[in-house]
């Protein structure tokens, strides 16, 4: 073993190969802990108000948890928006550092390594100190949620950064993203489909346990890349033309290309569109359903989201061939108006216990389940928004790829580092507008108060003042307060603003994008004629 040893040329040892894409799925398990369940946990294991002495009215802890959540929604807006910013900050420091061990590595193994000790402290530390609830969690919160991004951001940006310098060559390079992709989505999806399942069993409590084995498996999977993956020889960096992002940079291609600010608006309105669904989702069905069986639905949609994104990633390819990439957009568009619209009608509540269409639950001697004839027309909808949403996203990538050959085209500059930049950026940005969507439509549909209550009622479970079978019927009663308005309005939230969002983004698309197969063909050989002139020019 030689942690120092590199490689060259444009063959990537297989080893290096398939550690680099397999440790991807421990990466994104972890930041999808933190980015779909950190808020849930803090909404509903009764960290937030548990410090409250027991004589405390209904009034006071909701009023609590309202400021309380309030504050922490503002710390995620502002420390998004923060990290967004400083992706740029940790690139010019990675190209600036001279490892012995290498360029990337060093630093996807501090990241990760810090990333996971400040995890468990998010999810474990208010499990260990009963003290640290309330404010002293705000506080507490403030500190490690801003090092969670810092130290993310270090162990992401450099293993990001690698995936070009591993081979020039475009096949090989896009069998590695797809491999990548593809394991991506398994941490992804485990995460997201087994956490709501075992939360509803189990309680909120479970997910300490559950940052302890996701964290140790982080942890581990970073230092045998580290120890075992071949970096490419940094020499040849010389070979290509490196280009940094900088503010100054972005703000300038922006302004200049007006393709490529296009596409960051219909990318950030996309972005923010699409989040929103995952965002709302566990508590929409939490309040449209129940607490035993809301989080087992959610279950099964995670895994439709999966299959509907896997499908859309296998056959896009195919897809392409057949149609161009304005027709694709146009074909997602009016497929997500219809899933969307669908999907709020569908089960909504009527009062009396009726909804639009089967009722989510039937009951059999005596037992309540979910029943699955409100569950496979729930799934099939699911499937087309999700399928469409990856579709969509997809050309949009493209879209958004194409401004870099017109912005050598039409200026003489390719800039790829800085468009590139700009992806990550706007998703930042689109999260921390999520997180505002989230509190803004609990307190429209006053739903705060039931949270706070289902929260001091899991805070007892982890006290073993009540038993896990306890907790589901408590928080079934209470869940069952909820009057149908409350669910219409919050529906709203998860659904029409997203459709609006997704309008925007089409008609952005639709009259100032204007790079379509011809035009980008066009672009391509003119580009190709400057190039063989100079080499010419070069050679007299």
């Amino acid at each position: 073993m030689n942690i120092c040893e590199t490689y060259s040329g444009n063959n990537v040892p297989k080893r290096t190969k398939w550690i680099y894409s397999t440790v991807a799925t421990f990466r994104d398990a972890c930041y999808a802990l933190v980015s779909m369940f950190l808020i849930t946990f803090i909404q509903y294991s009764g960290v937030l108000t548990r410090g409250l002495p027991a004589s405390a009215t209904s009034e006071e802890k909701t009023a609590l948890f309202v400021a309380t959540f309030g504050v922490i929604t503002a710390l995620v807006i502002g420390y998004r928006i923060f990290d967004a910013l400083n992706d740029p900050f940790m690139g010019v420091i990675i190209e600036k550092t001279h490892f012995k061990t290498g360029k990337y590595k060093p630093w996807i193994l501090i990241g990760g390594l810090t990333n996971s000790v400040v995890v468990l402290a998010l999810f474990l530390a208010p499990q260990l100190f009963s003290w640290l609830s309330g404010w002293a969690y705000i506080a507490w919160f403030a500190v490690f949620y801003l090092l969670w991004g810092l130290t993310f951001t270090m162990n992401d940006i450099a293993y990001w950064g690698m995936l070009p310098s591993l081979t020039n060559d475009e096949r090989k390079r896009n069998t590695i993203t797809t491999l990548m992709s593809i394991f991506c989505s398994i941490g992804q999806f485990v995460v997201a489909g087994l956490s709501p399942i075992l939360s509803g069993t189990f309680g909120y409590q479970v997910y300490p346990i559950i940052a302890i084995i996701v964290c140790s498996l982080f942890a581990i999977a970073q230092i045998i890349l580290f120890l075992f993956l071949k970096e490419h020889k940094r020499e040849d960096d010389t070979k290509v033309a490196k280009e940094k992002a900088s503010f100054k940079d972005m703000f300038t291609v922006l302004r200049k290309n007006d393709q490529a600010l296009t596409m960051v608006i219909a990318l950030f309105v996309y972005y923010l569109g699409s989040g929103i669904l995952n965002t709302l989702g566990l508590n929409y069905f939490y309040f449209a359903i129940n607490y035993s069986v809301g989080s087992g639905v959610m279950t099964y949609f995670t895994i439709i989201y999966g299959v509907g994104y896997l499908l859309s990633q296998i056959l896009f390819p195919l897809i392409t061939k057949k149609l161009s990439w304005k027709k694709i957009i146009i074909m997602t568009f009016f497929g997500l108006v219809i899933g969307y619209i669908a999907f709020f009608i569908y089960g909504l509540p009527l009062g009396d216990g009726k909804y639009i269409g089967p009722s989510p639950l039937v009951t059999t001697n005596g037992k309540t389940s979910l029943n699955i004839l409100y569950l496979i027309p729930l799934c099939i909808i699911g499937l087309v928004i999700f399928f469409c949403q990856g579709l969509f996203y997809l050309t949009l990538l493209i879209m958004m790829t194409n401004t870099i050959e017109y912005n050598e085209y039409k200026f003489g500059e390719r800039k790829e580092a800085v468009i590139f930049s700009l992806r990550p950026l706007t998703t930042k940005l689109a999260s921390a507008l999520q997180q505002g969507v989230l509190y803004l439509f609990l307190i429209i549909a006053s739903l705060s108060g039931v949270i706070s209550t289902i929260s001091t009622y899991q805070n007892q479970a982890t006290l073993g003042e009540i038993t896990t079978t306890e907790l589901s019927t408590v928080c079934d009663s209470t869940l069952s307060s909820i009057q149908p308005w409350q669910v219409i309005v919050f529906k709203l939230g998860l659904t029409l603003l997203p459709l609006l969002l997704f309008v925007a983004s089409f008609l952005v698309i639709k009259f100032k994008y204007h790079i379509d197969e011809n035009e980008y063909r066009n672009m391509v050989t003119e580009l190709n004629n400057r190039n063989e002139q100079k080499g010419t020019e070069q050679v007299q």
